[in-house]
């Protein structure tokens, strides 16, 4: 990739070198028609989204749990159906109306709903989406494309995508749906993880079962631990399992070498979607509170600023929890 960017730990100048030229990537993979962003929350995906939109031909759109949520039949497209069969025009106006109503757009006691939604809400006129749903192929797979697609030409962009952490539990459905699209995996180490999701639960408790934990913290903290580690487990098994049965199509990508070695890693990435790398995908702004916002740069402390914060007593906890899977995934196991 043309320009080396310098990670926050390695120089207080973050500023990138001009003028080189962009280094070819040797790669005989066709171009991906579409690409997912999935992982378990709080690994980094936001990051990864904002790498891949600033390529010239990638859109993804964010999360808008179409497939389903951490509940099953929680996903968008089972709400959905309620509007009736796709063949149906009708059908089809009651579904458009369904996105643009105010009982659609509040979510639920659960959940918020997903930010994608007000997106169209925000950008695309109802009269619009109407046509392009109308115009689409009469499916599930095709009500998806139609709206990524929706996403992607306001963005200006060929390559369709999204990114829904959640959607790590369907990428069957994602490969057979788009069978020359990529998949890519976001896994990050599990105390990161917790740390994040404790700190983010615990400042914005506005859902069940958070507004109610929130105020016993002991039993937050229980919780969350437990809740970190039970998806992070299920996200190393979802690997294996991926990696063995969709090689070409499903790649994992750990945050700690996306901040610490964000050129190889990206160009890596660039190689797995068929796409050449691009400079913008270095410029980016440091993902983190404090002193650092808004300076350039990939920030490498990221990878450890957990240490910083964590209790010794979860972290022991989620090493008897996770101690082989957290070795198997090459993190340290304390």
């Amino acid at each position: 990739m043309s320009l080396p960017t310098k990670s926050v730990a390695d120089s207080p100048d973050l500023s990138t070198e001009p003028g080189s030229a962009v280094r070819p990537v040797a790669t005989s993979r066709p171009e991906a028609e579409a690409i997912f962003v999935v992982g378990v929350s709080r690994s980094g995906t936001t990051l990864l989204r904002k790498v891949l939109e600033s390529h010239s031909r990638i859109s993804i759109a964010s999360e808008n749990h179409y497939l389903g949520h951490l509940l099953p039949g929680a996903g968008a497209r089972h709400a959905f159906r309620r509007a009736g069969a796709l063949d149906d025009d009708d059908a089809i106006r009651r579904l458009v109306a369904q996105i643009y109503s105010p009982e659609f757009q509040r979510g639920t006691r659960l959940r918020d709903a997903s930010p994608f939604w007000g997106w169209l809400l925000r950008n695309v006129p109802q009269p619009e989406l109407e046509s392009r749903l109308l115009a689409a192929e009469r499916t599930e797979r095709g009500i998806f494309t139609a709206l990524l697609r929706t996403y992607a030409d306001r963005r200006g962009k060929a390559i369709i995508g999204e990114k829904t952490p959640a959607h790590l539990a369907s990428v069957d459905t994602l490969i057979e749906w788009y069978p020359d699209g990529r998949v890519v995996h976001v896994l990050r180490d599990p105390r990161a993880v917790f740390v994040s999701e404790l700190r983010r639960r615990s400042e914005h408790a506005v859902t069940f079962p958070y507004r109610l934990l929130v105020r016993i913290p002991p039993l937050m903290h229980g919780f969350i631990l437990l809740e970190v580690a039970w998806a992070w487990a299920g996200a190393v098994s979802r690997h294996r399992a991926y990696a063995r049965r969709f090689p070409d199509a499903y790649r994992m990508v750990r945050f700690e070498d996306l901040v610490r070695h964000p050129e190889t890693t990206i160009d890596d990435l660039c190689a797995f979607l068929g796409v050449a790398p691009e400079p913008a995908m270095l410029d980016q702004k440091v993902v983190s509170k404090g002193s650092l916002v808004g300076q350039a740069g990939f920030d490498a402390g990221a990878a450890d600023r957990w240490r910083e914060t964590i209790s010794p007593g979860s972290a022991r906890w989620l090493g008897r929890l996770l101690g082989r899977r957290i070795e198997e995934m090459s993190y340290p196991r304390s």
